[in-house]
């Protein structure tokens, strides 16, 4: 039996979820939120810390440790990658179990900021991965998607609103005091 390969997309089933909120933010300052990735890759539920592998902080190339903690269970480490980083706009990172790579659910998540008019944001949160498991396939990735992961995806994006927002609203009572 071989393992299938995930660069195939016609082997490996994929959960896909992708949501989309706005933000009463200029994108300059939603930016300033999010790219502090220590704080953005502890938007997740399951994310209860994480520490940085090298000096980098910031970047394409940037790798981390986030620990996980699944419905209250022990912390798991798993390592995560950034591969995607379009400044001003966009971070992406692919995340994957330390000792076994290709289970425990691989995936990746990818946020977008696109300016709105009014001084607003549309920030877009995306999870891309599978379950990867034999037996049931799409099946199980289907009912983690439509039961449990577009949940988490939604909670993240309403998150991001409040804190991005709040920010916001402290970044300019700052330069009115100023």
């Amino acid at each position: 039996m071989t393992t299938p390969d995930p660069a195939d997309k016609s082997e490996v089933p994929l959960l896909y979820i992708q949501e989309s909120i706005r933000i009463e933010a200029p994108i300059e300052i939603a930016w300033a939120w999010m790219s502090d990735l220590e704080r953005l890759m502890k938007v997740n539920d399951f994310h209860v810390a994480m520490r940085f592998e090298t000096d980098q902080r910031r970047g394409k190339g940037t790798c981390v440790i986030i620990e996980h903690s699944f419905f209250g269970s022990a912390p798991e480490p798993r390592g995560a990658r950034v591969t995607h980083w379009e400044e001003g706009t966009g971070i992406g990172w692919v995340e994957t179990d330390l000792e076994a790579p290709r289970s425990n659910f691989p995936h990746s998540s990818q946020y977008r900021l696109k300016p709105l008019p009014g001084g607003a944001t549309l920030l877009s949160d995306e999870l891309r991965g599978s379950l990867n498991l034999r037996f049931l396939g799409k099946i199980a990735d289907r009912l983690m998607q439509d039961v449990f992961a577009s949940r988490v995806v939604r909670r993240e994006c309403v998150y991001l609103k409040e804190h991005i927002e709040a920010f916001a609203a402290g970044w300019k009572a700052a330069r009115a005091a100023a």
